[in-house]
Parts: C-alpha cells; structure tokens; sequence
C-alpha cells in the first residue's frame, strides 16, 4: 500500500512539473520565441546557433517524420525538405497551433500528446523522429526523462534515425547569460536540467540504439540514434 501511494505521489508530482514546464508557451510568449530563443539565446548564451540546429536537421529529416515536441516548428521550416508526411506531436495546444500554420503547406497531421505517456496504438513507424529542446524540460534525472524515447521507438523505423537536442545543466561552462538563465528557467519549472550531462545521455541512448552519435556545442548536446 505504501508503495502504491508513493507511485501516486511521484506521478502528481511528474504532472504537475509537466504542466508547469510548457505552461509558459502561450501564444502570447510564442509570437516572441522565435526572436528570444533562435534569436538571442541560442547564440549569446547556449553558444549554439540556431543555424547549428538547422543544419542537424537538413542532415537527419525524411519525407516521413514525426517532431516530438514541435515548438513553433522553425527547424522543420527551415531545413529545406519536402514531407509526404509530417505530424506534429505536442503536450501544448498552442505549440501545434502555432507550428500548424507555420507548416500548412505540408498538410501536417496534429497530435496532442505527453511524451512521458505511452504514444497512440494508430501511429505508424516514421523514418525520422525529432526530439529538440525538450529533454531539458523534462523532469526527474536523465533515466527518467529518456522515458519518453522508450515511447518513441515503436514508431521510429528500422535503420531510421532519432535526432534532436537538449540544453545541458551540467558538466558545461556557461557564460553569464546562461547562468543567468539556467537559474531563472529552473527556478520557474520551465526547465529540470540541473542534472542533465552529456554523459548520461549518451549512456542512456546507447542503452537504447545500435548507433548513436552526440556533439556538445556550447551548452547543447546534439544527438543522432539509429
């Protein structure tokens, strides 16, 4: 019985830091994402520029994606690659909004979805999976936020490739600004990544695929899984 209770409590308590960790992307704070975070904080304070990210995903994207966590869908914009089929899959109503219209000419599917859950039984293996900017938010340790890849790898084809990018809180030397920001955003429950190092993650993804490649380019760790 006391472990059943425990699991409740732990499970509230995921809920609620879920909740408060994409609670701030209203439609309001998304009209200026684009600017503050590719913008500004990419650049000034992770020190990976937004272009960084573009290009992992022009090397990684298929016709046949899946964007675990959509943001306002800048990547897949800007990466130059025609999609037979794209779907959007965010905890957030206005991130799929928001990314939606951005990416109206590929005539994307929406889905509503926590990560930290199992996926819908009707999605079908992608070629490409990516996964940017939400491990960090995430929370509990790296081994429990990797749960969420463990949802994803029944719909990530044989030989296809998760790709994607995660802002790290340890193991880094931040500027200023990072500091700065790494402070206020975990304070906020915006992030949960005081913990996070590229070295669990990379244990954790190796655990996981039969190839996996990871990159550190200032505060960010960038990784590809087949």
């Amino acid at each position: 019985m006391s472990e059943t209770r425990e699991t409740k409590a732990a499970n509230i308590a995921d809920t609620a830091a879920i909740a408060k960790a994409h609670a701030v992307y209203t439609s309001v704070a998304l009209s200026l994402y684009d600017v503050i975070m590719h913008g500004l904080s990419n650049r000034l304070a992770w020190r990976c520029p937004t272009s960084r990210l573009v290009e992992l995903y022009a090397q990684n994207l298929s016709a046949n994606h899946l964007e675990a966590g959509v943001g306002t869908g800048l990547f897949l914009d800007r990466a130059g690659t025609a999609f037979d089929r794209l779907v959007l899959a965010d905890i957030n109503e206005h991130c799929l909004d928001r990314a939606t219209r951005r990416l109206a000419r590929f005539r994307p599917e929406r889905r509503q979805i926590n990560l930290l859950a199992p996926l819908p039984p009707d999605l079908t293996p992608f070629a490409s999976v990516g996964l940017t900017y939400v491990l960090h938010c995430l929370p509990g340790r790296m081994a429990e936020k990797l749960v969420a890849v463990d949802h994803l790898r029944p719909v990530v084809a044989r030989d296809a490739a998760l790709f994607g990018a995660t802002i790290l809180g340890r193991g880094i030397a931040p500027n200023a600004a990072a500091r700065g920001l790494l402070d206020l955003y975990n304070k906020k429950g915006v992030f949960n990544n005081r913990a996070d190092d590229i070295e669990a993650l990379t244990e954790g993804l190796k655990q996981r695929f039969r190839t996996v490649t990871i990159e550190q380019d200032g505060c960010v760790a960038l990784f590809t899984a087949r």
